[in-house]
């Protein structure tokens, strides 16, 4: 049986779920200039970090699949400019 996953775009950093869950996979559009953006097991901007990507400008950095669990929440941060992540989790 194969896995379903939710998903959700950000063009800034947020909160992607609470409580319990599995990061599947981060992919990350560069924007117009570097950028990176950082996974962590918390519901806000610190915690335990679950996963990091980076992008050159103009350029989509990806994780494979990771299928990593986290126990607080799902917070992703994104720095640069015009940066936009698609982030896949249950």
């Amino acid at each position: 049986m194969s896995e379903t996953y939710n998903y959700a775009v950000l063009t800034a950093s947020g909160l992607v779920k609470t409580g319990p869950g599995v990061l599947h996979s981060l992919v990350l559009d560069g924007g117009t200039a570097n950028s990176t953006a950082l996974a962590y097991d918390e519901v806000s901007g610190s915690g335990t970090e679950l996963a990091a990507v980076r992008a050159l400008a103009g350029t989509t950095g990806a994780t494979g699949p990771l299928d990593v669990a986290f126990g607080v929440g799902l917070y992703v941060v994104l720095a640069g400019t015009a940066p936009r992540a698609t982030v896949a989790f249950r």
